[in-house]
C-alpha cells in the first residue's frame, strides 16, 4: 500500500468480509481501520460477534471500500490475526484513541452543518460510551485491487 491508499483506509468507513470455515459470507461496516505499515492494518473488536467466529475459524478476509472525495474505490485480501492483549493490542489503543479525538473534530463540523442530527449524535456518543474493545485484529493484506481498474489506466 502506499501513503494515499494507507490514508483513504483511515479516512473512510470500510466493511469487512469475512466467511465460515465451509464459505458462508459475513460483511460488517469497521469505524476504525488504521494502515499501520504498508502492508498491515489494524481493526478494532468491539461488536464482532459472528465476524470473531469466523476469523478464528477461517483468517482469510477482504476490505472493501470507496473514497468519494477522491473517486477511488479498493478491495484488499489477506491474512488476520487475533490479539487480546500484547504490544498489538496495545497499539490498536492508542490509535483508537487518536481516532475518538479526530471523530469528535468531524461530529462538531457536521453537526454545525445539521443541527437536526444533534439528538441522534448524542444517543450514539452515549451508546459508544460503554463499548471496549474486546481485541485487535492485525491483517497482513496479500492483494490489492482496483474496484475501478479501467479508470485507473486510462
Amino acid at each position: 500500500m502506499d501513503e494515499e491508499l494507507m490514508q483513504m483506509l483511515d479516512e473512510n468507513l470500510v466493511y469487512l468480509a469475512t466467511s465460515t470455515r465451509d464459505g458462508k459470507p459475513n460483511v460488517v461496516p469497521i469505524g476504525l481501520c488504521h494502515a499501520i505499515n504498508s502492508n498491515q492494518i489494524i481493526i478494532v473488536d468491539v461488536l464482532f460477534n459472528k465476524t470473531r467466529k469466523n476469523l478464528e475459524e477461517n483468517p482469510q478476509v477482504a476490505i472493501s471500500f470507496t473514497d468519494m472525495r477522491r473517486w477511488e474505490s479498493y478491495q484488499l485480501k489477506g491474512k488476520a490475526e487475533i490479539y487480546k492483549d500484547g504490544p498489538i493490542f496495545e497499539q490498536m489503543l492508542k490509535i483508537r484513541e487518536q481516532k475518538e479525538i479526530q471523530n469528535r473534530a468531524r461530529t462538531e463540523q457536521l453537526l454545525a452543518n445539521h443541527p437536526e442530527l444533534m439528538n441522534k449524535a448524542e444517543k450514539l456518543k452515549k451508546w459508544r460510551m460503554n463499548l471496549k474493545p474486546k481485541a485487535a485484529v492485525l491483517v497482513t493484506v496479500e492483494e490489492i485491487y482496483s474496484h475501478m481498474p479501467k479508470l485507473v489506466n486510462d
